[in-house]
C-alpha cells in the first residue's frame, strides 16, 4: 500500500514537473515578435513614410496601416508553420522543395540580409552626420563598430537579444511620441486625410510611394527569423500544447507589429504635420531633419536623428540571427560563428556602401536606402512563395494545414504583392 501511494505521489510530481516545463516553454513563445518588429521601422521605411507624409499629407496613412496588416498575416502564417512542424522556413524549403528552388531561396535570403546591413550602415551614418557632422564614410565605420558592440552585449543569449531590441524600439517609440507632441497635428485633419486615400492613390507619384511603403514593410529575412526563433522554442512542446503556442505567438506578433505600425504611422503624421504644404515631396532624411528643425525646433531635430540611429542599429541583431537560421536551414557548410558571419556581412555591406558613396561623391545617400529596398523587393517572392506552398501541404502541416478561404487569401495576397513589387521595380529601372 505504501509503495502504491508512493508511486501515485511520484506520478503526480512527474506530472507537475511536466506541466511546469510546458508552461515554461509556452512562456517563451512571447518575445519573438519583437525581433520581427524591427524590420518595420528601419531607415528604408522612414524614407517612404516621410515622402508620403510630405507629399500627400495624411492621404497615404491608410496604406501604412493596410501594409502592416498584410505583413502581420504573413508573420502569423510563418509562426503557424514553425509551431506545427517544429522546423523553420529555411529547413522546410530545403527539405520539401526542389534543390534549384531551395538554392534560389537561400541566395535571395542572403541578399536580403546584405541589403538590410547596407540600410543599417547608411541610416546610421546619416544619423551621425546629422548629430555630429561626421562624414558619411566615417559614419559607416562608426556604425559598424557600434554593431559589434551590440553583438558583444547580447552574445549567446536570446533573452538578452530581445531586451536590447525592446530598448531600441522603446527609444524610437518615445522619440516619435515626443515629435507628435511637438508637431501637434490636427486630428480631425488626420481623420479627413484617411478618407482621402483614393485621391492620393490616383496620383501617379502617390501610387508609387504607396508601392514603396508596401515594399519596405514586408522583409523576406524576417520570415526566416520568426520561424527559426519559434521553431527553436517549440522543440520541447508536446503536440497537445501546439495550439496554445500558436495563439500565444499570434498575440505576441499582433502586439509587437502593432507597435511597429504605430511608429510608422507616427513618422508619416509628423512628416505630414511639419513637412507638407510646400508642394514638394521630401524623400531625403537630411531635408526632413532640416525642415523639422526649422518648424519644430532644434530639440525635435536632435530627437529625430537619435531615433534614426536607434532604428538602424536595431536591425543589427536580427540580421545576424536570420543569417544563422539561413545557413543552418539550407545546410550551408560553414564553421563560422555568429560574430564571424556578422563581420563578413558588415564588411561586404560596408565596402559596398563606401564604394557607392565614393562613386556618387557622397551625394544623395538616401538613394542607397532605396537600393536596399529594391533588393528586398526582389528577394521577397523567394520567401513568400515557399511559405504559402508549404503551409498548404497536408503532409507538412498535418492538422494545421492552411485551407479554405485563408488559403485562397494567402495565395491571392502573394500574387498581388509580387505583381505590385514588379511594377515598382520596373518603374525604378525605367
Amino acid at each position: 500500500m505504501t509503495g502504491f501511494i508512493y508511486a501515485i505521489s511520484g506520478g503526480k510530481a512527474a506530472l507537475a514537473q511536466d506541466d511546469a516545463r510546458v508552461s515554461a516553454s509556452l512562456r517563451r513563445m512571447v518575445g519573438s515578435g519583437l525581433l520581427v518588429a524591427v524590420g518595420y521601422i528601419d531607415p528604408g521605411n522612414w524614407a517612404t513614410d516621410i515622402a508620403g507624409g510630405s507629399g500627400f499629407g495624411y492621404g497615404l496613412l491608410m496604406v501604412v496601416v493596410a501594409s502592416a496588416f498584410l505583413a502581420l498575416g504573413f508573420q502569423v502564417l510563418v509562426s503557424r508553420l514553425a509551431l506545427a512542424t517544429g522546423q523553420d522556413l529555411a529547413t522546410l524549403t530545403a527539405r520539401h522543395l526542389s534543390p534549384r528552388w531551395s538554392k534560389a531561396a537561400w541566395l535571395a535570403g542572403e541578399a536580403a540580409i546584405l541589403a538590410t546591413a547596407l540600410a543599417e550602415l547608411i541610416g546610421g551614418a546619416i544619423a551621425l552626420r546629422l548629430l555630429f557632422g561626421l562624414p558619411l564614410i566615417a559614419g559607416v565605420a562608426v556604425t559598424g563598430v557600434g554593431t559589434f558592440a551590440v553583438l558583444a552585449l547580447t552574445r549567446g543569449n536570446a533573452d538578452r537579444h530581445e531586451r536590447v531590441i525592446a530598448v531600441l524600439l522603446a527609444v524610437v517609440a518615445a522619440s516619435f511620441v515626443f515629435l507628435l507632441f511637438k508637431a501637434n497635428p490636427a486630428w480631425t485633419a488626420v481623420a479627413h486625410g484617411v478618407g482621402d486615400t483614393g485621391r492620393a492613390l490616383r496620383d501617379p507619384q502617390g501610387f508609387l510611394i504607396a508601392l514603396g511603403i508596401l515594399g519596405a514593410t514586408l522583409m523576406p529575412h524576417n520570415l526566416y527569423l520568426h520561424s527559426g526563433s519559434l521553431a527553436e522554442r517549440a522543440q520541447s512542446l508536446p503536440s497537445s500544447a501546439r495550439g496554445m503556442a500558436m495563439r500565444l505567438a499570434r498575440n505576441d506578433t499582433i502586439v509587437s507589429l502593432g507597435v511597429a505600425m504605430l511608429i510608422n504611422s507616427a513618422i508619416m503624421i509628423v512628416a505630414a504635420a511639419s513637412l507638407s504644404g510646400s508642394g514638394l515631396i521630401v524623400s531625403s532624411l537630411d531635408d526632413a531633419h532640416a525642415v523639422i528643425g526649422h518648424t519644430l525646433g532644434l530639440g525635435a531635430a536632435i530627437v529625430f536623428a537619435v531615433a534614426l540611429y536607434a532604428a538602424g542599429q536595431s536591425s543589427t541583431i536580427t540580421g545576424v540571427l536570420a543569417g544563422r537560421i539561413l545557413s543552418r536551414g539550407f545546410q550551408v557548410r560553414s564553421n563560422w560563428s555568429d560574430r564571424r558571419r556578422a563581420l563578413a556581412t558588415r564588411l561586404i555591406a560596408g565596402a559596398a556602401a563606401v564604394g557607392l558613396l565614393v562613386a556618387t561623391g557622397g551625394k544623395d545617400p538616401d538613394e542607397l536606402l532605396v537600393l536596399s529596398q529594391v533588393i528586398l523587393s526582389l528577394a521577397l517572392p523567394f520567401a513568400l512563395g515557399p511559405l504559402v506552398v508549404l503551409a498548404r501541404r497536408k503532409q507538412v502541416m498535418g492538422d494545421y494545414v492552411l485551407q479554405g478561404a485563408w488559403a485562397w487569401a494567402a495565395v491571392s495576397a502573394t500574387i498581388g504583392i509580387i505583381i505590385l513589387d514588379g511594377y515598382l521595380l520596373i518603374d525604378m529601372v525605367m
